[in-house]
């Protein structure tokens, strides 16, 4: 669901000052423009040079919402043939120029994602890596799949590329079956996020790739199990199955040792998001129009009603529609981990891992074995076990981001801190931490992560203000957010002198805070300020004492609600 926010900015944007000079008046600034400018803004990049270029030169056309949408539509082609813009690409070129041969390898790369296609710096990291950019520039064949004018022809791909060259491969929009060849025996990069039309029997050619170092199936919501031919990887490095539905991974994964990154949704991330292309949604209807049978006798007495053609133009085949059956939405806080894992020593960052069900302890205690850990996502846990997770991650210290979930917030029994004391702590290597359950010794322990610059607490259920005190003491914190019932307090109280680093504070759905206070000194850097629904906040007291706010975000129908007493 997406939230409707009333953004509060504290200064004017930088290009209307760069357009309309010293003149800026409230009149001139209509909605229109506004919008126009962010669009502009955020084509810029917040680079000052692209700003004060792209200004001056829209300080000379006309003042209005057309002019400016004409610019952004066409801002590429401006850049090559406006004298005006010409600034920005001749010291973009030098810029280039001047890079060592190997950045420029690496800068080009970006070359085979779409135009304003947004791109996540730890996909392209870890891409850079596993096709060896960051160890050798020697032998880089990187194909260019995805030009503008091929029409997804097999014949044309075929003439246009030694297949066998080929070492990178990016999908973008639907899949094709012959994307895949016997003859690309050696590419290491297979990245098919978001890649619609693709279905469980195509993984058996992918694991046929034997050199493979990344391997990305994000966004692929009809993908439902890993086949036994992906023991076959022993050199991948990177595993991403978030936004499929894979609860489940198969024993042959703990036969990847090289593996270093294995990413998995949560429930809420798994299935937060539904597409166009779910199989699952359209054709549960139809299945259930032609049997009002449990689901199995629709298998098994009626398993020909599967080769008709609604179901086949989905590019589906009787495997597909197996595992439709054979894999049920499951409502989980993570992947389930065979046993074994505990091989897999060269893991860097691991999760969301469910450990609610069968193999869940005996998961938890492997997590020992895994020492190289920066980043780690644990949910389903319980007091049966959330104490072994601590035991086995206490030495762990090059672990930089931890996310720990209980399974039943419900049991008074699930406390997450209840075992901490003198010779049971978290890591203080940690850097991140999201807590999301009960904590009841808050003040005992906290102080010792010196290092932790961000965290996230969920369902903690803190009732004295003396917890938040004692994280105000924290010298790094730079962003604190305080979601669902983390505080059951009727007020938050920021003393002076707390929280030093803060740029960043969201809280959002404490339902029994009455009112926040500020005091004089509190937060010297905090820039964010967020105010999810929190039903019964009415006050908000000492904004001024916040003296680097810049922005305050709430939502449309709290902006009557809550005073802000300045």
């Amino acid at each position: 669901m997406t939230r409707v926010s009333c953004v509060l900015i504290l200064d004017l944007p930088a290009l209307p000052h760069c357009v309309f000079k010293d003149n800026i008046v409230k009149t001139d600034l209509a909605p229109a423009i506004m919008e126009q400018a962010r669009v502009t803004l955020q084509k810029c990049g917040g680079l000052p040079l692209a700003i004060t270029t792209i200004g001056g030169f829209l300080a000379t056309k006309p003042k209005t919402a057309i002019e400016w949408r004409k610019m952004n539509e066409c801002i590429s082609s401006e850049l090559e043939i406006n004298p005006e813009l010409m600034t920005i690409k001749s010291i973009l070129m030098r810029s280039y120029d001047g890079l060592p041969y190997h950045l420029k390898y690496a800068f080009l790369y970006l070359s085979i994602f779409p135009e304003d296609h947004r791109i996540r710096w730890g996909r392209l990291m870890r891409r850079w890596i596993a096709e060896g950019y960051s160890r050798d520039m020697l032998g880089i064949t990187a194909a260019e799949l995805c030009r503008s004018n091929w029409k997804r022809d097999k014949d044309v791909l075929e003439s246009m590329l030694d297949l066998s060259h080929v070492r990178s491969l990016t999908v973008f929009g639907e899949w094709r079956s012959f994307f895949i060849s016997e003859n690309m025996r050696f590419v290491r990069v297979l990245d098919l996020e978001d890649t619609l039309g693709f279905r469980d029997h195509h993984l058996d050619q992918i694991g046929q790739l034997r050199h493979l170092k990344y391997l990305s199936f994000r966004g692929c919501c009809n993908i439902f199990c890993l086949p036994n031919s992906f023991g076959n990887l022993r050199h991948l490095e990177t595993l991403d199955v978030r936004g499929t539905r894979i609860s489940e991974l198969p024993t042959i994964i703990t036969d990847l040792r090289k593996l270093q990154n294995l990413h998995a949704d949560d429930y809420v991330d798994r299935f937060g998001v539904r597409v166009e292309d779910d199989i699952v949604d359209k054709y549960q209807g139809y299945i259930d129009r032609i049997s009002t049978g449990k689901r199995c006798s629709v298998l098994l007495s009626s398993s020909h009603v599967f080769l008709r053609p609604q179901v086949l133009d989905a590019g589906l085949n009787r495997y597909d529609i197996f595992n439709l059956y054979r894999f049920q939405e499951r409502n989980l806080d993570g992947i389930i981990l065979p046993k074994g894992i505990g091989k897999l020593k060269a893991l860097h960052a691991l999760g969301a891992v469910d450990v609610s069900g069968r193999n869940g302890n005996a998961t938890v205690k492997e997590f020992g074995e895994l020492t190289q850990l920066r980043k780690l996502k644990v949910g389903g846990l319980s007091y049966r076990n959330i104490n072994e997770l601590w035991s086995a991650i206490a030495d762990h210290n090059q672990l930089q981001s931890l996310s720990v979930e209980i399974g039943d917030p419900n049991e008074d029994r699930n406390e997450l801190d209840g075992c901490f004391g003198e010779g049971l702590l978290p890591p203080s290597s940690l850097e991140n931490l999201a807590l999301h359950g009960k904590l009841v010794n808050v003040t005992e322990w906290i102080h010792r992560l010196q290092n932790l610059s961000k965290l996230v607490l969920k369902r903690s259920r803190l009732e004295q203000d003396d917890a938040i005190q004692a994280i105000g003491v924290l010298p790094n914190i730079a962003v604190l957010r305080l979601q669902f019932n983390s505080f059951m307090g009727a007020q938050l109280h920021f003393q002076g002198s707390s929280f030093p680093s803060l740029l960043v504070l969201w809280f959002d759905r404490l339902d029994k805070l009455r009112s926040v206070l500020f005091e004089e000194g509190t937060m010297p850097k905090l820039e964010l300020l967020q105010i999810g629904v929190c039903t019964e906040l009415k006050v908000i007291s000492g904004l001024p004492a916040l003296k680097s706010l810049k922005e305050i975000q709430l939502p449309l129908k709290m902006v009557t609600v809550i005073s802000m007493k300045y």
